[in-house]
């Protein structure tokens, strides 16, 4: 069962970034479940003081929430990393592996991993592993939000299989300055520029989950 609730945490952690809530339609693809499996869900974690729920709006974590959940995903991050640098996995691989391995370290193994790793700052997909920032969405914007005409710079995106897959088909650069020039709402699609005129072309749905800086 604590397995089940830290997974719950970990999804609506990493929906509720650069964002006020979290439906429960996200929270169902995510988790791959039905709606009472959500409602049954987010209830429990609502009555041990984790999230806040609201009727037809979502739910957002409780200050209690964020602090386990920053802890969760601090874990999670570490083996990320450990996955990519020590063992050379194959990217899309990563995130189940590591949540795997993540849920049930002891405090011990994480400082050791923590050393082992030399202290590392970022996630191979650029998330913070610094417990205090690791939820400061501040500075941060979907890139499905940005306006036409604004330049900015990829700072971290979701890690699922399918983001990744689809981010390194089409090579979108970290610490790169990209220009929006275009949204077409009938085709779904954002067109993002570098410096280069090279074109990177997006659906919607990956955008909502990329995180930029302008």
């Amino acid at each position: 069962m604590l397995h089940h609730r830290n997974t719950y945490l970990k999804i609506i952690a990493e929906c509720n970034f650069a964002r006020s809530r979290v439906s429960n339609k996200q929270i169902m693809h995510f988790a791959a479940v039905t709606p009472a499996t959500v409602t049954e869900m987010t209830r429990s974690l609502q009555a041990a003081g984790l999230v806040e729920r609201r009727r037809y709006t979502g739910v957002t974590l409780t200050p209690l929430g964020k602090r386990l959940a920053s802890r969760l995903l601090y874990h999670y991050r570490l083996c990320e990393l450990f996955l990519t640098q020590k063992l050379n996995l194959a990217l899309p691989l990563v995130p189940a592996q590591a949540w795997a391995m993540a849920d049930t370290l002891q405090t011990e193994t994480v400082q050791t991993l923590d050393r082992y790793l030399d202290s590392p700052q970022r996630s191979p997909f650029g998330g913070l592993l610094d417990p205090s920032k690791l939820l400061d969405d501040a500075p941060i914007m979907r890139l499905s939000m940005v306006p036409k005409a604004t330049t900015v710079t990829l700072d971290s995106y979701l890690e699922s299989t399918d983001l990744i897959t689809y981010l390194q088909h089409i090579g979108l650069p970290f610490d790169t300055a990209l220009q929006v020039t275009a949204h077409d709402a009938d085709l779904r699609l954002l067109y993002l520029e570098d410096a280069t005129h090279h074109e990177f072309t997006l659906n919607d749905q990956a955008a909502d989950y990329i995180y930029v800086k302008a």
